[in-house]
């Protein structure tokens, strides 16, 4: 954990982080190693979640409708993975929102209920007539959450005209994901694309002009992220005010999401390189706020998933252990931008 570390105070522009490598190796490590396969990832799983969806719906059965249960979690993950990256191209049109925002409770009815159906702007319940008009949309009804309440947290009977109604919404939400998820694959992915512009900053760099600049944006990143997740974990616990919610109906989804994305995050701290790359006391910051983050992902990967709606003692034990972890890694990463921070106004730009 962070116990104890902090960066040193009061300080000034000559005391900014120094690194053992170019901060552009960094940059361009974070890209290659954690971002481009991530969006890339998702983009597979959205795929495949249309394709399983298209086979279920013509043709329903154990098989396929396990074969969108599958694709679903794979989807889920893949999401989760990325949720935290809310810059950049995430911010086009609300894609990274568009994906992930929770249906709300209103909408549907107790656990093992049928849902109510989920209605457009225009009162319908069987959803807009296109891909391009539920891309118009709420947020909530053009994304996973979505997606999981019209076809999976209560399945209608094969068939009946629920299932019709169901199917063909949940058709529009998977093209609405899949085309989302390409486009965020595509900006970051193609040369001199969004991934260029965070790996190599320039005086002509349309979004980084600076090294020092773009290392804070992807400290900042995590910083965020893991406050999020923080506050989702915090929202679990039963004695917890209605606030943050899901994203997803079924408390195993959350769950599943929720490893993703602290894993994910993890694993984007470790993509900088921070740790080995800068000197003490940056490079304590960095490791502790990795540290931290990887385990609370190991705490949420001890949980056994079920369908229960309520969750055992031994599964709130390792939420509040990993909301411990992250609350050190917040701290860690806080302190590390606060230093990085110092450089902003004649820090090294190499």
């Amino acid at each position: 954990m962070a116990a104890g570390l902090a960066w040193p105070g009061p300080t000034s522009a000559s005391d900014a982080p120094q690194f053992n490598r170019p901060i552009e190796a960094m940059l361009s490590g974070v890209v290659e190693g954690y971002i481009r396969p991530g969006y890339a990832a998702l983009a597979d799983a959205a795929n495949a979640l249309q394709a399983a969806t298209v086979r279920y719906c013509a043709n329903p059965s154990d098989t396929t409708r396990g074969a969108v249960d599958e694709s679903f979690q794979r989807t889920v993950q893949a999401l989760g993975a990325v949720a935290f990256l809310d810059f950049g191209p995430a911010g086009i049109n609300r894609r990274l929102e568009r994906l992930k925002t929770p249906v709300p409770s209103s909408d549907g009815g107790a656990a093992g209920e049928e849902p109510a159906p989920i209605a457009g702007q225009d009162g319908s319940k069987s959803g807009p007539e296109d891909v391009g008009a539920l891309a118009q949309e709420s947020p909530q009804i053009q994304g996973l959450p979505a997606f999981e309440r019209l076809i999976l947290a209560a399945p209608a009977e094969p068939g009946s005209d629920r299932f019709i109604e169901s199917c063909r919404f949940a058709g529009l939400v998977a093209a609405n994901v899949k085309a989302i998820s390409t486009a965020l694959d595509s900006d970051w992915a193609k040369d001199g694309g969004y991934g260029d512009w965070l790996a190599t900053p320039a005086a002509d760099n349309p979004a980084y002009r600076r090294a020092d600049a773009a290392l804070r944006e992807v400290v900042g990143t995590f910083m965020r992220g893991v406050s999020a997740a923080e506050e989702r974990l915090a929202s679990m616990r039963p004695d917890a005010d209605d606030g943050v919610s899901g994203p997803f109906d079924r408390q195993a989804l959350v769950i599943l999401y929720l490893r993703a994305e602290v894993r994910g995050l993890s694993q984007f701290m470790q993509a900088t390189d921070l740790a080995e790359a800068a000197q003490a006391p940056a490079s304590d910051l960095a490791s502790a706020a990795g540290n931290a983050a990887a385990a609370a992902g190991e705490a949420l990967a001890a949980i056994e998933l079920d369908d229960g709606d309520d969750l055992e003692d031994d599964q709130l034990e390792q939420i509040a252990a990993a909301a411990g972890e992250l609350e050190a890694a917040r701290k860690a990463a806080s302190d590390l931008l606060a230093g990085l921070d110092q450089g902003q106004d004649g820090g090294q730009d190499n």
